[in-house]
């Protein structure tokens, strides 16, 4: 992917945390990203989680890249995450590198790693990754602004969470509905999961709309309860209390020849 395509010239955070002096591989890496066109802020050794997540929002950064290679990396992103966080920059995506161990790669998965780049990856492939998050999606919300990701399979639903009063909200508003707060609202990706609070099946639909035609209200894991159509579902499984989970479908194409892609819920 050529960094000419993008929307624009990414911009890659390389950090390194804590006590580890060891640099050559994240000047590498930094020196690599900018032949490839990136823009690249390196952190210098030494830096702290707090000090990297200021770093990240100040810059407006892409995407941030660690680098670790002392055994300390589950530690460091549990920092940064945390930091990350307060700064309610959370959906900064966060890849490392260096040794780590394959054993390792899902608790990090776990702690919001996006990717992990063993010794020995090529330049090429981390840039490619890096171009993939901030190429526009080869796809588009039926409702503009209600998903996210790279892929249709792997889409989830973007609300608006309050940390003043802690509520979440689907579809995603300016201020909070609850206390009227615009300073500490943020977009947070959704659970994909819920429970069914009730449903129906019914016979007829708007135009364009299959039969079949079920609808369901779906308490989200998270919070917000959604008034959602179903697809894909086991009608003998739709009872108060079953467990529900995202679906997302295609229901055409643009003048572009994307993909339009709409949320749907089915049974679990």
């Amino acid at each position: 992917m050529e960094v000419s395509t993008l929307p624009h010239r990414p911009r890659v955070l390389i950090a390194k945390i804590g006590l580890d002096g060891h640099n050559r591989g994240a000047y590498v890496v930094a020196y690599g990203l900018r032949q490839f066109g990136f823009e690249v802020i390196y952190t210098g050794l030494r830096q702290t989680a707090t000090a990297v997540a200021q770093a990240a929002v100040q810059e407006d950064v892409d995407v941030i890249g660690v680098s670790s290679m002392v055994g300390a990396h589950i530690a460091m992103i549990r920092k940064l995450r945390t930091e990350l966080e307060k700064l309610d920059a959370s959906d900064i995506p966060v890849t490392i590198g260096g040794i780590i161990p394959k054993e390792d790669y899902e608790p990090l998965r776990a702690l919001g790693v996006d990717r992990v780049f063993p010794t020995g990856t090529e330049v090429k492939e981390i840039a490619n990754y890096m171009c993939s998050l901030v190429a526009e999606p080869a796809w588009k919300a039926a409702i503009p602004g209600t998903l996210a990701g790279r892929s249709i399979d792997d889409l989830s639903l973007l609300g608006t969470q309050c940390s003043k009063c802690g509520k979440t909200f689907f579809p995603q508003r300016k201020n909070c509905p609850n206390c009227l707060d615009d300073a500490h609202v943020k977009t947070v990706e959704l659970s994909k999961t819920g429970t069914l609070v009730s449903s129906i099946i019914t016979n007829a639909a708007p135009p364009g709309y299959p039969l079949p035609h079920a609808q369901a209200y779906v308490d989200l894991d998270d919070g917000p309860r959604l008034f959602v159509l179903l697809a894909d579902y086991d009608a003998s499984k739709l009872k108060p209390g079953a467990r529900m989970k995202l679906k997302c479908v295609e229901t055409g194409k643009n003048e572009n020849n994307e993909p339009i892609v709409a949320y749907r819920f089915t049974t679990a």
